[in-house]
């Protein structure tokens, strides 16, 4: 049994791969955490799966899972929750856009107590490093709509966070889009949340893969959650928006 699972979604990730593979196994070993790094691929026809499957022979704690259907990165991260070989996960970017340095501070968080860790870009110490002015708009937007569910939260859209698995293990998740940490946060089971500072740097190498759709997909996602919220009275987003009228 592994105490972490870093769980990577990948799509096209060949130029990035073998670099946040090592770069995992690497804060793993100088933090002794016991972790498992588990590759969910959406079928990529670059050599991302080939790289994996290469490394894999030297490293024991790497598994891999390519997903033939129903491609997406939020579904990507969903069924990585349901493979994992943990009881706490923690979802990074395969472009190296988040630090893997913060992994031991977030899986401390869980083992302290909290249910969900958040990197956020938007609380004081965090940022965006070398965005376009269009990528920061819509993220902007996006946040707006995702605080409207939770108000407290900065950055409830961020793809840089550790979860129990309790908190996702009986969820009705629907996961579509981009962002999964959204879906987690309205549906999830979860009393304590916290966020860290981080520094968003955008890839370095390979595209963006943000599309028109996707930001449909986020709109009807925010939806969603919010008719599932309102249908049941001890939902976290109403819970979160009761603490805020009493100013907790």
């Amino acid at each position: 049994m592994y105490e972490l699972t870093v769980i990577i979604p990948t799509f096209n990730e060949e130029s990035n791969i073998e670099r946040i593979i090592s770069e995992v196994d690497k804060v793993f070993l100088q933090s002794g955490i016991r972790g498992e790094i588990l590759i969910v691929d959406d079928n990529s026809p670059d050599t991302t799966i080939a790289i994996v499957n290469s490394l894999k022979k030297s490293k024991a704690n790497l598994n891999l899972l390519v997903r033939l259907a129903d491609h997406g990165l939020s579904q990507s991260v969903a069924d990585g929750f349901a493979h994992a070989l943990s009881e706490i996960f923690i979802i990074i970017d395969a472009d190296l856009s988040h630090p893997p340095a913060l992994i031991p501070m977030m899986y401390n968080e869980i083992k302290a107590g909290q249910d969900i860790v958040i990197g956020s870009r938007y609380m004081k110490g965090g940022g965006i490093k070398a965005w376009p002015f269009k990528r920061r708009i819509i993220s902007l937007g996006g946040t707006f709509l995702g605080r409207t569910l939770f108000p407290r939260i900065s950055d409830p859209v961020s793809g840089f966070f550790a979860v129990r698995k309790s908190v996702v293990a009986e969820a009705p998740l629907k996961p579509r889009g981009y962002k999964i940490l959204l879906e987690v946060l309205g549906k999830g089971s979860w009393e304590k949340c916290r966020e860290i500072p981080f520094e968003f740097v955008d890839r370095e190498i390979g595209s963006s893969k943000l599309k028109f759709t996707t930001i449909l997909e986020y709109v009807r996602q925010v939806l969603d959650i919010a008719r599932f919220s309102f249908s049941l009275s001890q939902s976290a987003a109403l819970r979160e928006w009761k603490k805020v009228f009493m100013f907790n």
